[in-house]
């Protein structure tokens, strides 16, 4: 699963309960609803976090992208 956060946009702070009902039709598995700073943290399944910014209210989308480096060689 890849977390994300999702940045409601300032329009729809006041109807956040759909917004995040909305998210969760997506396949969003909310963990955190951030009611003040309009945010909503959670998880995805690979590849549907980007198809979250297409939900009604949403103003950004950030998933969370874990980078490896290799072993260091010396």
């Amino acid at each position: 699963m890849d977390k994300v956060v999702v940045s409601v946009a300032d329009g729809s702070a006041a109807d956040l309960p759909a917004v995040v009902s909305a998210l969760r039709d997506a396949g969003m598995v909310v963990e955190q609803v951030l009611e003040g700073l309009g945010v909503v943290t959670g998880s995805v399944a690979p590849g549907v976090g980007d198809l979250l910014g297409a939900v009604p209210g949403v103003a950004h989308v950030e998933v969370d992208r874990t980078v490896r480096l290799p072993p260091d060689g010396s």
